[in-house]
C-alpha cells in the first residue's frame, strides 16, 4: 500500500500535462526490453505528461501520405490503421507504433500501417483485407470500430481512444480514470471519506464508471456534486465537513471550485484536494491548492522512450506516439510470452496488465484502461514526487 503522508524521492517537476504541454527530456533514451505481468511488455512512459496534437493539423511528421507501409519482418503481423479524424497526429500514431516495433519486435512483429487518407482507399476494403489476411491485431482510431467489429475473422482489436467498444478495447486514458486512481490512493491512505465535485456535467456512464471504480477501491463516496448552486447541490454539500479528501474533476475545477469551497466554511485547512491530468498547470499555484495530491504520469519513466522517439524522427515525443507505442508493446509482450496465436481478445484483458510507455496498465471487462499513475504533491506551486506509480496491480 503507498502511503498517503510519505514524501518519496526528490523534487521532481512535472514539465507537461497530458493533451497541453509538451515533455521535453535530453536523455538518452534506455533500450526497452520486452517482458510482460503475466502478459504485457515493458518499457515505461506516460500519457498524461505529453503533449496532444490533435488541435494542431500539421503538428507531427511532414512526411506524404503513403498508402501502406511495414516495417519489421516478424511472422506475426499486426495492422495499424490511419485516417482523417485522426489526421492531425495520424503520423504520431504510426512513428509510435513503428518505434516500438524496432524496441520490442524481437523479430516476431511485422507493422503494416494502413493510412486511409491515400486516394482511392476504401475502408471497408482495406480493414476486410487485413483481417482475411492473418493480422493478429487490429489497432485504429474509434471512426474504424464498426467496420473492425464487421471483420470476419474477429482478431482482436484496440481502438486510439478512451473509450471502449464490445468488439476492442481503447488505450488512452481520460480523466475518470485518473480521479479513480488518486482517490483509490488517498482511500489507501485512510482518507477513505471523500466529496467529488465537478464543474462539468458527467453523463451516466460517467458516473457509474466512477461510483464502481471508488467502491471497488474502499473509497466511501459522501456524494457527487455538479451544480453547487443548485438546492440539489447546496443538500450535498452539507455534507463535505465530512471529507477527509475532496476530489475536483473539470479543467476549471482547481481555479473555481476549490475557492469556493474553502469559503463557505466547513472544510478543514487539512483536507487535501484531489485532481488529475486536467488541472492546468497554471492553477499550480493557486495558495488555496497548497497540499493538494495529483495522480500523474511518473516523469522519470517518459525519458525512456522519449529520448529515442527524438532521435529516431526529429521531433519530441507526443501523447498519440507514446499510445502508439503501446499499442504495438501489448502485442509484442503477448507474442513474445505466449506466441502469435496467444494474441486474442482475452489475452488484452489480463488482469496483471502490461507496462507499457504510458505506465503500467490494463484493460477491464468493460474494455477502459486502467493506469497506475505516480503521485504528486502540491507545494509552492510546483509539483513535488510523493509517490512513484507502482509496477503492477
Amino acid at each position: 500500500m503507498r502511503v498517503l503522508s510519505r514524501p518519496h524521492g526528490s523534487v521532481h517537476e512535472l514539465t507537461a500535462r497530458m493533451g497541453l504541454l509538451h515533455f521535453r527530456c535530453g536523455v538518452s533514451c534506455i533500450l526497452l526490453a520486452v517482458a510482460v505481468l503475466t502478459g504485457g511488455c515493458q518499457s515505461s512512459a506516460g500519457p498524461e505528461a505529453l503533449e496532444s496534437v490533435k488541435a494542431d493539423p500539421g503538428a507531427g511528421s511532414s512526411a506524404p501520405v503513403v498508402a501502406s507501409q511495414s516495417f519489421g519482418s516478424g511472422p506475426a503481423r499486426i495492422d495499424i490503421f490511419l485516417d482523417s479524424s485522426i489526421a492531425g497526429s495520424a503520423n504520431d500514431y504510426r512513428d509510435g507504433a513503428a518505434l516500438a516495433i524496432k524496441e520490442l519486435g524481437a523479430g516476431q512483429l511485422t507493422l503494416a500501417a494502413h493510412d486511409l487518407r491515400a486516394p482511392g482507399v476504401v475502408v471497408a476494403d482495406e480493414v476486410k483485407q487485413s483481417a482475411d489476411g492473418g493480422t493478429k491485431m487490429l489497432i485504429g482510431p474509434p471512426s474504424l470500430a464498426k467496420a473492425f467489429a464487421d471483420a470476419s475473422s474477429k482478431p482482436p482489436a484496440m481502438l486510439l481512444d478512451a473509450n471502449p467498444v464490445a468488439s476492442a478495447v481503447a488505450i488512452q486514458s481520460d480523466e475518470i480514470g485518473g480521479a479513480i486512481e488518486i482517490a483509490s490512493y488517498a482511500a489507501g491512505a485512510g482518507r477513505t471519506k471523500i466529496m467529488v465535485v465537478s464543474t462539468r456535467p458527467l453523463d451516466m456512464a460517467e458516473t457509474q464508471r466512477l461510483r464502481a471504480g471508488l467502491k471497488k477501491n474502499g473509497v466511501q463516496l459522501l456524494d457527487i456534486v455538479t451544480d453547487p448552486t443548485s438546492a440539489d447541490g447546496v443538500a450535498k454539500l452539507a455534507r463535505l465537513g465530512e471529507a477527509q479528501a475532496v476530489l475536483l474533476i473539470g479543467a476549471d475545477a482547481p481555479k473555481v471550485a476549490a475557492p469556493a469551497l474553502r469559503q463557505r466554511g466547513g472544510l478543514e485547512a487539512s483536507v487535501p484536494f484531489l485532481g488529475t491530468y486536467v488541472w492546468p498547470a497554471s492553477a499550480y499555484g493557486e495558495p488555496v491548492l497548497e497540499g493538494s495530491l495529483l495522480a500523474l504520469i511518473d516523469q522519470n519513466s517518459l525519458k525512456r522512450i522519449s529520448g529515442r522517439f527524438q532521435q529516431t524522427y526529429g521531433r519530441a515525443l507526443s501523447l498519440e506516439a507514446a499510445y502508439g507505442f503501446d499499442a504495438v508493446a501489448v502485442a509484442a509482450g503477448i507474442v513474445r510470452t505466449k506466441g502469435a496465436d496467444g494474441l486474442k481478445p482475452t489475452a488484452l484483458r489480463a488482469s496483471s496488465g502490461f507496462t507499457g510507455a504510458t505506465g503500467t496498465f490494463r484493460f477491464g471487462a468493460d474494455g477502459h484502461v486502467e493506469r497506475r499513475l505516480a503521485i504528486y504533491r502540491l507545494s509552492g506551486g510546483k509539483l513535488v514526487l510523493q509517490d512513484a506509480a507502482p509496477s503492477g496491480f
